[in-house]
């Protein structure tokens, strides 16, 4: 009984101040109340009925008070310029959005929402003060919550159609690009925020230009468009929330603030600072009760706003760094206590038996390892000769594959074999070796030359001679001379990591001398005349 006098004592004294403070505009009000056709009042329940004039008489305060809010909302400087700077660049992207298809349209009308809600906030801000934990504040976070749901469905959307060649890159680009909308969860820099997720949105905006330039003028003023929407934003927030968003030191207090559903803008419950600085009912939990007959409508409880575009994406970005860092003490809620049954330390069970609770079970099991891109299917081996070429190809663990019974006129080409001999007897006119591992060559005479393309960790020994020894593209290979076969020349391009082995000059039978390949080549720009040259010069291996 004492608590209930309580309360319609201070419920009284508020009702008395904004009476006398909304007397001077109440004529002009309710004629801009009527005119809208808007029933801001806030949804109110029976009262016992020693409160029921006190409920009438705030009905009608909060309806003359809801009114003056939405007007001084559009005479803020923040919200002005909003209207005067942001808005039209908005319904030109719109326009251009309804000229080329209802998916593009059906998204552009996603993100008008969106900004519509980012105003809303941008309203609230300018009508109320900063609280004390600033954008931490559980009560911002929770006001934040619209606008995340509308960013959410335009981050959705563009994943419902991900498969539509045709609009992908419209949609990556105001995906990539919408998620500026999460400055107003960042300080003391966020101008520069938006500037990064511009950056994200031009690389796709490019492709859009890149691709109708020529076809279709229309898509190009589309990319423009949305990009001038993000523009224009980043230079509202350069002059109006340069280290944040802009709130209102003589404004109400932030659990003050309501929308009324069927309000086409926030409206705020107090009219003024000195009213507000009084003792008032909670608009949302976890406020002490207050009177029912004047309670606005809660607000839901949300997450913070900076991780709905990421959570929507499964990509990672800055937002979800600012949503954690906003939480504050708020960050472990999410988290499960765990049963001391649980607890290997106090149920000693566990270590005995290794076994785990049932939600191990529930785990699903990890998802099997794709195969390597880099394996090739390899077909069937095959040796055939095919006129005067032989064709060797797909042998491999070690393979030991020999051709005899030569011919002077005869090729030998090997394709895709690793860790393999292959060895040919008898004089031939050329061999060849591509895309091969480990494989070693044993050749007897060549007529022509050896060429080795595209093989890694191969060798190659000639017993006899040959003119010419190719080797291109190759990583690490050994060449093996013989006394008469030395003076071959031996080209090579892009390749590192070779050596020449030749019998030793003064050496014991079987000694030989490793000469390593050079890699690099030392290059010099000079005038010769009326020309400019390049010098070029083999750096040597030292040692």
């Amino acid at each position: 009984m004492a608590s209930g006098i309580g309360n319609l004592t201070t419920l009284i004294k508020r009702l008395e101040a904004a009476t006398s403070r909304l007397e001077d505009i109440a004529m002009s009000q309710s004629a801009a109340a009527q005119d809208a056709g808007l029933d801001l009042t806030p949804p109110t329940q029976a009262a016992p009925s020693t409160t029921a004039v006190a409920s009438s008489s705030s009905d009608t305060a909060l309806n003359d008070t809801a009114s003056k809010g939405e007007s001084e909302s559009k005479s803020l400087p923040t919200v002005s310029a909003w209207d005067e700077d942001v808005e039209p660049a908005v319904k030109e992207y719109v326009a251009a959005s309804e000229a080329l298809s209802p998916l593009v349209a059906e998204h552009a009308k996603l993100v008008q929402a969106t900004m519509q809600q980012l105003r809303s906030v941008v309203v609230m801000a300018a009508m109320c003060y900063k609280p004390k934990e600033g954008l931490a504040s559980t009560e911002y976070t929770m006001r934040l919550e619209p606008l995340q749901q509308a960013l959410h469905k335009v981050v959705a959307l563009r994943e419902e159609h991900r498969g539509d060649r045709d609009w992908f890159n419209h949609l990556s680009t105001v995906n990539e690009g919408i998620t500026a909308v999460g400055w107003v969860a960042v300080e003391p820099t966020p101008a520069p925020y938006i500037g990064d997720m511009m950056e994200s949105a031009q690389f796709y905006a490019n492709r859009v230009i890149k691709e109708f330039k020529e076809r279709d003028p229309k898509h190009v003023q589309w990319a423009r468009a949305f990009m001038n929407v993000l523009s224009t934003m980043q230079l509202y927030v350069k002059a109006h929330h340069r280290t944040g968003i802009t709130w209102n030191p003589q404004g109400a207090v932030l659990n003050t603030y309501y929308v009324p559903e069927d309000a086409p803008m926030p409206v705020m419950a107090q009219a003024t600072s000195s009213v507000a600085s009084e003792p008032a009912p909670p608009t949302a939990p976890p406020a002490p009760p207050a009177p029912p007959a004047v309670a606005p409508p809660a607000a839901p409880p949300a997450p913070a706003m900076a991780g709905a575009a990421v959570g929507a994406t499964a990509a990672p970005s800055m937002d979800a760094v600012f949503s954690q860092i906003n939480q504050g003490e708020g960050i472990t809620s999410s988290l499960r206590k765990v049963d001391a049954s649980e607890m290997t330390h106090k149920n000693p069970s566990l270590r005995a038996s290794g076994t785990v609770p049932d939600a191990e079970k529930a785990r699903p099991a990890p998802a099997a390892k794709p195969v390597s891109l880099s394996a090739k299917k390899r077909g069937a081996p095959r040796k055939v000769l095919e006129g005067n070429k032989w064709t060797i190809e797909n042998f491999d663990n070690d393979a030991h594959v020999v051709i005899d019974n030569t011919e002077l006129g005869q090729t030998v080409h090997i394709f895709h074999c690793d860790r393999c001999v292959i060895e040919v007897k008898g004089k031939i006119n050329a061999v060849s070796m591509l895309s091969c591992s480990k494989t070693n060559l044993l050749l007897d005479t060549l007529v022509s030359s050896l060429e080795v393309t595209r093989c890694t960790s191969f060798a190659a020994q000639i017993t006899g001679t040959t003119p010419t020894i190719l080797i291109d593209s190759c990583d690490g290979g050994h060449v093996y001379l013989s006394e008469q076969g030395m003076h071959a020349d031996l080209i090579t391009a892009k390749s590192s990591a070779l050596n020449v082995s030749v019998p030793a000059a003064n050496g014991e039978p079987g000694e030989l001398d490793e000469i390593p390949l050079p890699e690099q080549v030392k290059h010099t720009i000079a005038r010769s005349g009326s020309r400019t040259v390049a010098n070029s010069e083999v750096v040597q291996h030292a040692g």
